[in-house]
């Protein structure tokens, strides 16, 4: 008796966990993959075949819209899980005849909207208004900044650009913008080699500012042109050294003893120079110049090819004479 109560209880839970089964295949199978609608907004409109527009003098000045709405239909499960990046909105420039290039500044594209993710059913606007206005350049100057910190027991020289300024190319509203250009020099991931060299060789990418700093958005910039992308940004790399500070002195200052504080200071300078600096000399002390004070103010005098740490140009230096 007690088996057969057994074997119906586990057939029981074997039909229990069939249905189960069939329904969570179905809802997967079926219900979850149904044919929905889905809209999506602010869908990037891009250009192609914009060389109509520069091989005849001129350049877009912008759109009348940056964004679309797209309605989507397509597979449930796989509609759900994408977004704007896989929907093409797109005007293309290139069945546009020169001769619609008039001093007007504004023609009437068809928008194309395509994605491999489901069938487009509608999307607007249908057209974009293209403004555009001839071709003009402006030059600015390039300036530099740099983030972190070369690594302990380096410095690094002073920073050269490949060059100093830049030219870009645009609608005249659009370059009034760009008051300069700038590229940030990464010292965190300079890498192993130019430590070795001496020499740090940077490709910095270039980005145009506003007259506030501000950089500008991708929206304001995104119809200038610029000549150069990409400037090399280069500085020497300098092994550091302590060394001590070692007194002036004449013989007026026989019988005084010195203290020095620093008494050592650290210096970089020409990589094969700096192995054999041995110490930095003050500028001359006599007896006459601590008068009747007892601690002095001393300059150091440090050679042409050498510079210190933070700056250190002067130690206190205090006399006693026993």
């Amino acid at each position: 008796m007690r088996l057969n109560k057994i074997f119906y209880s586990n057939t029981l839970l074997k039909i229990i966990s069939l249905i189960a089964a069939i329904f969570l295949w179905t809802y997967i199978i079926v219900i979850n993959d149904t044919p929905a609608e889905r809209t999506f907004r602010d869908v990037p409109i891009t250009t192609m075949n914009e060389n109509i527009f520069s091989d005849n003098g001129y350049c877009i000045e912008r759109l009348s819209v940056s964004g679309a709405s797209v309605k989507i239909e397509g597979s449930r499960r796989v509609i759900s899980s994408f977004d704007v990046g896989n929907i093409s909105a797109a005007l293309d420039f290139s069945e546009i005849s020169a001769s619609r290039l008039t001093e007007s500044g504004t023609i009437t594209v068809n928008l194309k909207v395509d994605t491999d993710y489901g069938d487009v059913i509608s999307f607007t606007p249908s057209t974009v208004d293209v403004y555009f206005e001839t071709t003009k350049y402006k030059d600015v100057d390039v300036n530099y900044t740099s983030v972190g910190e070369v690594l302990s027991g380096y410095e690094h020289g002073d920073f050269t650009l490949s060059q100093d300024n830049i030219r870009i190319f645009g609608a005249q509203s659009n370059i009034d913008r760009v008051a300069y250009a700038g590229v940030n020099i990464d010292l965190i991931n300079t890498n192993y080699q130019a430590y070795s060299s001496g020499r740090l060789s940077q490709e910095c990418g270039v980005k145009l500012y506003d007259s506030s700093g501000q950089e500008l958005a991708e929206r304001e910039n995104r119809w200038i042109w610029n000549s150069n992308p990409e400037i090399t940004a280069e500085c020497p790399l300098y092994k550091t050294k302590s060394v001590p500070i070692i007194p002036n002195t004449d013989g007026t200052m026989a019988g005084v003893s010195l203290n020095i504080n620093p008494s050592t200071v650290d210096v970089y300078g020409d990589n094969t120079q700096i192995g054999s600096l041995t110490g930095i000399a003050t500028k001359s002390i006599t007896l006459a110049d601590f008068d009747k004070e007892t601690e002095i103010n001393v300059g150091l005098d440090l050679p042409s090819w050498v510079k210190t740490v933070d700056n250190v140009t002067e130690v206190r230096v205090s006399a006693n004479t026993n």
